[in-house]
């Protein structure tokens, strides 16, 4: 027997504006299940600005299911933005849960919800926070435990539980899928009542966004996707996909239109570049932005630019994590293999001298000294003050643009096993870490913070991390 499903997004309280990334997980999913003839819906849950408000001045601190709104979305096209109402949850046999770790507590007060007031429904819960924590997943108590939870690809497990293949047997079920190639999977759904919310630019047009694979072949020890194997979508999916967007924009009356690519891959070597510029200039897209890495910039060159920049490229997203050589080499970005900071100040400079400006990554360690900082804030001024010879699609001067975080060991990182192992004295982490505060960017760009002990006060950090968020442009 099909199921009635429902695909559910939980808020995002920590961040400073909820639309401005589509989180892709349930899209991908519904696209998929649609493609096996079962139609599903999506809600879309988003904390009220007053609550925000209330929150943010210390009025509020716990967490309620009655501090949200709804954006649902049905695959009839019916479209419903009001207060959240548990009830609409009745109406369904599955609902699945894309969730990461700062959603985690609003997705379990959810599923604890559900169970009270509707026992009789299947709950999955999927994403990042299941993947990387798992076993405190698996161990949640009866009252709030999922019937079944997806750490990896969501697709086929999902399609088994849609489809009734299997059903829950009153304890949470762990279904683990890993498929070794994505080039069959369609395009993730885009419902235009959920596009025209999300508010984003790239150099002067209003961008949605995308993934062209999924995995990275770094080794950075501050991510639980280090040397993970890349898979990507096949270049028809991109296609597809790129396609729609430039229709929804054009419904949605946008002049000029532009997209991200949100993986870690986006601009790799010449020759992929080429194709995916390709892709983005037949759709007739004004401008966009990738992500690339500092010693393939160093290495290629105009060779990786160029296409990038013939076919409206004028932003990347680059990871220059710090400025501190000793910080760097902890790391171990090239699974060993020697990076300098130097290469971060000269990638800036190619990206710069060929009319592209850096979206620069940087963090705040909890090992560093005043050294450390020190070398880090020059690496930030440098970037927020050199000159990118180019302008945007309103005219303006290009500006790099930098983020600076502060690190969080995210459970299945080498660092987090390495503090966790006593290898950094100077560093613990708390032993009981509330996953609302997992996340490197949030409001007024702060970051969570998991530490008890840091070589140099918390207070210390925060201020650095604030100067290093004042250089920041008033537009990107």
């Amino acid at each position: 027997m099909t199921h009635r499903v429902l695909f559910v997004k939980p808020p995002d309280r920590f961040l400073e504006n909820e639309f401005v990334y589509q989180q892709l997980g349930p899209h991908y999913l519904q696209s998929y299940l649609q493609v096996h003839g079962i139609e599903s819906d999506l809600l879309v849950l988003y904390e009220r600005l007053s609550i925000r408000k209330a929150r943010a001045s210390g009025i509020l601190a716990a967490l309620s299911l009655d501090d949200l709104n709804m954006l649902f979305l049905g695959a009839d096209g019916r479209v419903v933005d009001d207060v959240f109402d548990v009830s609409i949850v009745g109406d369904y046999n599955v609902v699945g849960l894309s969730v990461m770790s700062p959603q985690a507590p609003d997705a379990y007060l959810l599923n604890k919800t559900i169970k009270r007031l509707y026992p009789e429904i299947t709950t999955v819960i999927g994403g990042s926070h299941p993947r990387y924590y798992q076993d405190q997943v698996v161990a949640l108590p009866p009252n709030m435990a999922f019937d079944f939870v997806v750490p990896q690809d969501g697709w086929q497990p999902m399609l088994d539980i849609a489809s009734g293949k299997v059903k829950k047997n009153g304890q949470s079920t762990l279904m683990v899928d890993n498929m070794p190639k994505l080039t069959a999977l369609p395009a993730p759904s885009r419902p235009e009542a959920l596009m025209e919310r999300y508010r984003f630019d790239i150099a002067g047009a209003p961008a949605f966004h995308t993934v062209s694979a999924l995995g990275c072949p770094f080794t950075c020890h501050f991510c639980e996707s280090g040397i993970e194997s890349v898979r990507r979508f096949s270049e028809a999916m991109i296609n597809h996909d790129l396609e729609v967007m430039a229709a929804t924009h054009a419904k949605l009356g946008h002049a000029r239109k532009s997209v991200m690519f949100f993986d870690d891959v986006g601009l790799m070597n010449p020759k992929q570049v080429g194709r995916l510029s390709e892709l983005v200039n037949q759709h007739g897209y004004n401008t966009w932005r990738a992500f690339t890495h500092a010693y393939l910039v160093r290495k290629f060159d105009s060779d990786l630019l160029e296409p990038f920049v013939r076919t409206g490229g004028r932003r990347v997203g680059m990871g220059l994590e710090t400025g501190s050589q000793r910080s760097l080499d902890l790391i171990n970005k090239r699974n060993g293999k020697h990076q300098s900071v130097s290469d971060h100040y000269e990638a800036v400079r190619i990206a710069n001298a060929h009319g592209v400006a850096v979206d620069a990554f940087t963090m705040i360690f909890p090992w560093e000294d005043e050294e450390d900082l020190r070398q880090t804030t020059a690496l930030v001024e440098f970037i927020a003050d050199n000159d990118v010879k180019g302008t945007d699609d309103q005219g303006r001067q290009m500006r790099n643009h930098v983020d600076s975080t502060i690190m969080t060991p995210y459970q299945g990182t080498k660092f987090y096993d390495l503090f966790h192992a006593g290898k950094f004295p100077a560093v613990e982490v708390k032993a009981d870490l509330d996953p609302g505060n997992l996340y490197y960017k949030g409001n007024l760009g702060g970051s969570g913070w998991p530490y008890t002990r840091s070589r140099l006060p918390r207070d210390v950090y925060e201020r650095e991390q604030a100067y290093r968020n004042s250089l920041r442009p008033e537009y990107r």
